[in-house]
């Protein structure tokens, strides 16, 4: 069900203004998403890093294999798929209390940055809500989206309204 509706939803204008960023700076920008959709890639984006995972891939839960494109699988199967080591195949995506992905380069990235912006995120789920903090003395940190998020006070300016509408403004501005 959950690939279905991935599978309809649209890049909106906020995701075009991130890929044509990005095909500005090239590996001068670093986006980290926590959304396991494929809207960044559909918008352009050929090097988005997907904290939580990806919807449209799936992995061994017990072996080391490298997760693998399964795009095309809208029904589930009639029973669980194992992977040759006869673990249990399961969606690319990380279910809460686990640790999500690519924290080590996700981390580097923000010890390196010196622009952090935030956007539609509640600021409540860590260890992403954490990130603003974590780049607090060395980089300018904003917030866009239709909310103040919890942690509003860590960003220095926050832009409240849609991100599609918004992004391509503020990214055109800079």
């Amino acid at each position: 069900m959950r690939r279905r509706v991935a599978r309809a939803a649209k890049p909106n204008p906020g995701h075009l203004a991130l890929a044509a960023l990005e095909r500005t700076l090239q590996d001068r920008l670093f986006l980290c998403t926590q959304n396991v959709d494929n809207l960044h890639e559909q918008a352009g984006s050929s090097d988005a890093v997907h904290m939580h995972g990806e919807l449209f891939k799936s992995r061994c839960g017990c072996c080391d294999r490298n997760p693998f494109d399964d795009a095309e699988t809208y029904e589930p199967p009639a029973e669980v798929p194992r992977c040759p080591c006869g673990g249990q195949i399961r969606p690319h995506v990380c279910w809460f209390g686990e640790v999500p992905y690519h924290l080590d380069r996700i981390f580097e990235a923000l010890n390196e940055c010196t622009i952090f912006v935030a956007i539609g995120t509640a600021g409540v789920v860590e260890p992403a809500a954490s990130f603003v903090r974590r780049v607090r003395r060395q980089a300018r940190s904003f917030y866009v989206g239709l909310e103040e998020p919890g942690n509003v006070r860590a960003f220095t300016k926050c832009f409240v309204g849609k991100s599609g509408e918004l992004l391509p403004r503020l990214l055109l501005e800079a």
